[in-house]
């Protein structure tokens, strides 16, 4: 049933977003509600910010693609055959590989927002993405193919430490290698011959691959049929695990761009793209990995003026190529939330400082926090006429808490140790524990919003 419906049940509802607990999915969901289009919201949980949000006026919980993947997509086709929806619009990783495990069934009913299942496993196979990079001539770090554990030397030798272990892709065949973690460090060999042991079973072997430093550069693309029709970067300011919290419009870096153009047209992508690349300090690049979905920070490109999610529409749905107009520039938008999670975090002493390239203090980097809520300054979430999602956003994290607070005393320190637990798998964290030394504790098993973010959350 329908939360807070306001139209009959047989009526036609135009667009299916998912994962109502995003910030992505809340600024798409706004986006197409200022074009009075019909849309559904799906949400995984009850305080998901679409729930609570008045541009939102269908809202359904739903079960959760990443935990329970076919009764997601049953459901989805209960919908669709309910309210003769027209297109649905996957908004995280695990509803798009569920969408595309079930494309053929799903598209006898409706139409996807998603490019085509080539270019979906080149993006989604990290291993074959970047080895199609290399192939055009766009530079990526170096990379070892461990067959067998006396390699290891060798590969130490290649790759240098710390090592970074990457899973191979984003399974779409249900019997592919399914690691359980997004990014491991290995400092030395007794740490690298433990993550081997541990998760190299069977013959799955992760990417292995040099670490590389540098700023982080983000293009966001549209594309139609392999041609990238617009792309715009964005500059972070400050970030929290490796999301971009505050980050102003900036013009693409040309040869940025050029990469970006030959690994979309080589796999002839359609719809949006969101790229990464490290820029180190000498001006050397390296290609870091292509998401096939809405980036989280959506929000930023909208309100600069490039509306992205009317541009999806019109492509899947009438097959019309957007003409963008002037971007923005210097636009600057922030997620507060994420804001202060990441002074909480640097105050605590267990992340590194939020605005790259200072060394604040506390009262600085606290000071440095206000500056996110100068004038001209656009908030990802909170809306004057649309002010809960804003106040349900935080509730995982003090739900938290104050399950630490009813167990008993508690301090500061162990309430920095409930957010933000030491992890192997953080994608641009410090260096991560060691698992043999890491307890699982039971807020980490609790559902909510992630307490970490992965690099391709921007």
């Amino acid at each position: 049933m329908l939360a807070r419906s306001d139209k009959s049940p047989g009526e036609r509802i135009e667009v299916l977003l998912t994962d109502g607990h995003t910030r992505a999915t809340l600024a798409v969901a706004r986006a197409q509600a200022r074009r009075d289009r019909s849309t559904i919201v799906l949400c995984p949980r009850r305080q998901s910010m679409a729930f609570y949000s008045r541009d939102v006026k269908h809202a359904v919980l739903s079960p959760d693609p990443a935990t329970h993947p076919d009764a997601f997509v049953r459901f989805v086709l209960e919908l669709i055959e309910k309210y003769e929806i027209r297109l649905l619009v996957p908004m995280t990783d695990q509803a798009l590989v569920s969408f595309e495990r079930h494309r053929n069934e799903l598209e006898q009913h409706t139409k996807l927002a998603m490019a085509s299942s080539h270019a979906l496993r080149r993006v989604l196979n990290k291993r074959e993405n970047l080895e199609l990079a290399c192939e055009l001539g766009v530079p990526c770090p170096r990379q070892f193919h461990l067959e067998n554990p006396t390699q290891i030397p060798k590969m130490i030798e290649a790759l240098g430490f710390p090592i970074v272990i990457k899973r191979s892709c984003d399974p779409i065949e249900a019997d592919a290698p399914q690691f359980k973690f997004k990014v491991l460090y290995a400092f030395n060999e007794a740490e690298l011959r433990h993550y081997i042991d541990q998760y190299c079973l069977n013959g799955e072997q992760p990417l292995f691959q040099q670490w590389v430093t540098g700023d982080v550069h983000d293009l966001c693309c549209f594309v139609a049929g392999g041609e990238l029709l617009a792309v715009h970067q964005y500059h972070a300011i400050r970030r929290f695990n490796g999301s971009a919290v505050l980050r102003e419009i900036v013009a693409p870096s040309p040869d940025l761009v050029e990469h970006a153009r030959k690994l979309l047209a080589a796999i002839n992508w359609d719809g949006v793209a969101h790229l990464s690349f490290y820029v180190g300090r000498n001006g050397e690049t390296w290609y870091m990995e292509t998401n096939a979905r809405f980036w989280a920070s959506i929000e930023a490109s909208v309100y600069a003026g490039w509306d992205f999610p009317d541009w999806t529409y019109g492509y899947f749905l009438k097959g019309e190529r957007p003409e963008p107009g002037p971007i923005a520039l210097g636009s600057s938008t922030c997620w507060h939330t994420g804001d202060l999670l990441a002074l909480l975090k640097f105050v605590a002493r267990k992340g590194e400082t939020p605005t790259p390239g200072t060394t604040p203090g506390m009262f600085r980097g606290a000071f440095q926090f206000l500056s996110g809520f100068r004038p001209g300054i656009h908030c990802d979430v909170f809306r004057w006429n649309d002010p809960l999602p804003a106040v349900v956003e935080p509730w995982p994290y003090c739900h938290r808490i104050v399950g630490l607070i009813r167990r008993g005393p508690w301090s500061y320190s162990k309430a920095m140790r409930v957010m933000f637990p030491a992890s192997p798998d953080s994608a641009h964290g410090d260096r991560p524990a060691r698992r043999e030394d890491r307890r699982a504790t039971i807020e980490e098993q609790e559902a909510g919003a992630p307490v970490r973010a992965d690099a391709g959350a921007r």
